[in-house]
């Protein structure tokens, strides 16, 4: 148990350090140390989420493989390459969002609409903004907005009625995912490309690893219904 806790720790400062290396050459626009460090980021986050977990879930797995194909896509900046790495994200968030789902009790019509609030308003904001400069191809990120807000309105609704770490880990990660995509919109249609491209994956990182640290938590339960009586307990317990 020692030698795995191990390396355990060893593959998550790995990870954090392909990302800090990530996102200096995002801040700089360096592509050939982007091709060094963005296609190993997600593959240590794997071996450090199956190295840590008691119970790996290998839909959670293919949910990553998603999100790296995704990534690697989105070291070309090329529209064609934009669109077909959305794609790939897309079906990511419709993994995790069925995973979610199936760990956690959804929460009733009043929390969840409360819970999309935030989410909403977000988009909104960001659309209206945006809209003159993306035109039709808006509707690419609304399609990814409104499976956002339904993670969003999900994991705030069920901290709304069990305000505990995993859902609270839920919650910070799908808010982060939400102003990730901002940025990623900001990226392509901006002339600061390089900071917006750094901040986003900053946020990207620690989405990624609030959404890891919840599958840690939720992954002892067989079902929803055991997790659930298990999210009732005091956080401090």
């Amino acid at each position: 148990m020692w030698k795995k806790n191990r390396i355990a720790s060893s593959l998550l400062s790995l990870f954090f350090i392909i990302s800090i290396i990530e996102i200096v050459a995002e801040f700089y626009e360096d592509k050939m140390l982007l091709w060094a460090s963005k296609p190993l980021l997600i593959p240590v986050l794997t071996a450090f989420y199956i190295k840590k977990s008691k119970r790996v879930n290998n839909l959670f797995i293919i949910a990553l493989f998603f999100s790296w194909v995704a990534n690697i896509i989105f070291i070309e900046k090329k529209f064609n390459f934009v669109i077909a790495g959305s794609i790939f994200f897309l079906i990511y968030k419709i993994i995790i969002i069925y995973l979610v789902t199936s760990k956690i009790k959804f929460p009733n019509i009043y929390p969840a609409l409360i819970g999309a609030i935030p989410f909403i308003f977000l988009y909104v904001v960001i659309s209206f903004f945006t809209f003159p400069i993306m035109g039709k191809n808006i509707y690419i990120f609304l399609i990814h907005g409104f499976f956002i807000i339904v993670l969003g309105a999900i994991s705030l609704g069920n901290y709304f009625l069990l305000p505990n770490k995993a859902n609270f880990n839920l919650f910070i990660s799908s808010m982060l995912f939400a102003v990730t995509q901002f940025l990623f919109v900001l990226n392509y249609y901006s002339e600061n490309t390089g900071l917006y491209h750094s901040l986003s994956m900053v946020l990207y990182v620690f989405g990624q690893l609030l959404l890891v640290k919840f599958m840690f938590l939720t992954e002892k339960y067989k079902n929803k219904y055991e997790i659930v009586n298990y999210l009732k307990e005091p956080t401090n317990s």
